[in-house]
């Protein structure tokens, strides 16, 4: 008991020591620059009917704040009732995401306004964030529309982008394009800050990327034929080992009729080799040179396949037991 009444006092006094000389968090000063620049808005980009708004902003401070960009500002798309459709913030990459940079909102189409309707974006302090005075804001109503086929969308949308990372790039001094195919695509930096701030950003604007898929272009004398062991057989055609006339003939395919008339002959030839030279088991390497020329002529893949593992292992056995 006395020590607690020794204590309590002091503790009493530590308290109140420490809530007196405890700092007092300054409110955020007014930012000296706060515009909304530009508003493009992209209809058709990823699906029929859904849109896509691109915001370039402008906020700076006479002093920078500790908060970043996201903490203090949130961006809005208001309806002609000044009612919310959506909000996001920006993503603070370079200096803290103040002075120039840009924002997006991605509404799907059950969730899309009316299209060119009374629209408009603001940017709005943080309400619970301490200000010296009322909370910034700013807005316009000022908004380029633009729609077509999500073909169309697709290339006027990366042009865009790659003319507002070309713009980055020189209010940032931060290389975000590059030169690829005689075209200004984003550069690695410039790809890691728009997927982050455009939503789908690979999917709505697949040209400004630095890899991109193209369709082959074909020359007009491709082979013809599906399979390389059809392209093989039509080069055959009025040579000596056409044998498309026995194939219409029997209803088959000229492979299997090749196929039919070649490895017969084959076996007789290889007997007739052993017998004559005396090659003995040594023979089967004579095999090996006869199924890759069957290829040549015409003898389907699988046979030729077959016969190549065949060969082969019989090979290797003798390599393995000797040619005697």
């Amino acid at each position: 008991m006395k020590l607690s009444r020794l204590f309590l006092p002091i503790l009493l006094a530590i308290t109140g020591i420490l809530l007196f000389v405890a700092p007092v968090l300054a409110a955020v000063s007014q930012p000296s620059d706060l515009e909304i620049q530009e508003v493009t808005a992209w209809q058709n980009t990823k699906e029929d009917d859904d849109q896509l708004y691109l915001i370039k902003y402008y906020i700076d401070f006479a002093e920078l704040p500790d908060e970043n960009v996201d903490e203090l500002f949130i961006f809005r798309l208001l309806d002609a009732d000044d009612d919310e459709i959506t909000s996001t913030t920006a993503y603070p990459y370079y200096n803290q995401g103040y002075e120039l940079g840009i924002v997006a909102f991605y509404i799907e189409p059950e969730d899309a306004p009316t299209w060119g309707s009374g629209l408009s974006v603001q940017i709005a302090g943080n309400p619970l964030v301490d200000w010296d005075g009322d909370p910034p804001s700013t807005t316009t109503t000022s908004i380029t529309w633009n729609t077509g086929s999500t073909s169309e969308m697709h290339g006027l949308l990366s042009a865009k982008i790659a003319s507002l990372a070309s713009q980055l790039e020189v209010a940032w001094d931060v290389e975000m394009t590059i030169a690829a195919s005689g075209m200004t695509v984003l550069s690695d930096t410039g790809s890691a800050y728009f997927i982050r701030v455009i939503p789908y950003l690979t999917e709505v604007a697949p040209y400004c990327q630095g890899q991109q898929i193209y369709t082959p272009d074909y020359p007009e004398d491709k082979p013809g034929g599906d399979t390389y062991a059809t392209t093989l057989i039509d080069a055959l055609d009025g040579t000596v080992f056409d044998v498309s006339g026995p194939a219409r003939s029997f209803n088959t395919s000229p492979g299997v009729i090749a196929a039919s008339f070649y490895y017969p002959l084959v076996v007789v030839l290889l007997v007739l080799l052993a017998r004559k030279f005396k090659l003995g088991k040594s023979v089967m390497f004579v095999a090996c040179f006869f199924v890759v020329a069957g290829a040549f002529i015409g003898v389907p893949l699988t046979v030729t396949i077959v016969a190549a593992l065949l060969a082969g292992g019989s090979t290797l056995w003798v390599l393995y037991k000797g040619t005697g």
